[in-house]
């Protein structure tokens, strides 16, 4: 395990349910955080200081406490977030699997983990006026990156509702949804979607965290290198108001955008 100084990010456990937290503690969600104040610690010391201090390092198990200690971190302490915070998990057991501090299974794949990691600590969408349409692929994790119409391969993911809870071929169910990815080449995210409504959906909308990392789990496992596959979102009918298709507005920076 590296042994990387990082700042240590505590959550007070036995004050949450109830929204009190003991002097030295914000609330944060559901949750009471203590940020330690100055200074770096190993993984060992970081967790011997939060038990010190009656707590111990945060387990972050849904999008929900995910965003909302993210959020925290990064409100106003950006060389802070950039040099990281430890969490609760580790993968020290004999078969290699990561697990929170309080025993339960860490979440894999996206949006969770990170791909890459900005130096400027900044993320997509970043494309400005030409980058207008979503799409994703793993060369950034499975995370969202704008992109415009252009030369890389970028395939389309397309989605319709299930019924009954069955989905009519060549759709399959992934989820709540049912996925068909069209392995054709579309230079505009306009054709993808044209290509989509052909087959009697649309290109997806991934507005769920929990559906986020089934769909591009399953993108993970299909034997295709696209560049990326167009998804249901863009900013082209107002600059910078990202909405997906629906006319949902998306949700922006962390877990879903990339570095």
């Amino acid at each position: 395990m590296s042994l990387k100084k990082v700042f240590c990010l505590l959550v007070f456990v036995a004050g949450a349910a109830a929204i009190e937290c003991p002097a030295g503690y914000d609330v944060v969600e559901s949750k009471c955080i203590h940020r330690l104040p100055g200074g770096y610690l190993t993984h060992d010391d970081a967790v011997a200081y939060c038990h010190q201090n009656f707590g111990r390092l945060p387990v972050l198990r849904d999008c929900a406490s995910f965003i909302g200690v993210a959020t925290y971190v990064d409100d106003g302490f950006s060389a802070d977030a950039i040099n990281g915070y430890w969490l609760g998990a580790t993968n020290s057991s004999a078969n290699d699997v990561w697990q929170w501090n309080d025993g339960t299974a860490v979440q894999m794949a996206a949006p969770y983990w990170a791909v890459n990691v900005a130096s400027d600590g900044k993320t997509q969408p970043n494309g400005g006026t030409t980058d207008n349409y979503a799409v994703i692929g793993s060369e950034w994790g499975w995370l969202i990156n704008d992109l415009k119409p252009s030369n890389y391969e970028v395939y389309a993911a397309c989605s319709r509702a299930p019924v009954g809870g069955l989905c009519t071929t060549p759709y399959v169910l992934v989820g709540t949804q049912c996925i068909h990815l069209l392995l054709t080449d579309f230079d505009s995210w306009s054709a993808a979607r044209t290509e989509c409504g052909a087959t009697g959906g649309d290109l997806i909308i991934l507005d769920d965290c929990d559906q986020y990392s089934k769909v591009t789990t399953y993108f993970e496992k299909q034997d295709y290198n696209p560049y990326g596959y167009w998804i249901g979102g863009s900013d082209e009918a107002l600059e910078g108001q990202w909405r997906w298709i629906d006319g949902s507005p998306m949700a922006m920076g962390l877990p879903y955008w990339a570095n």
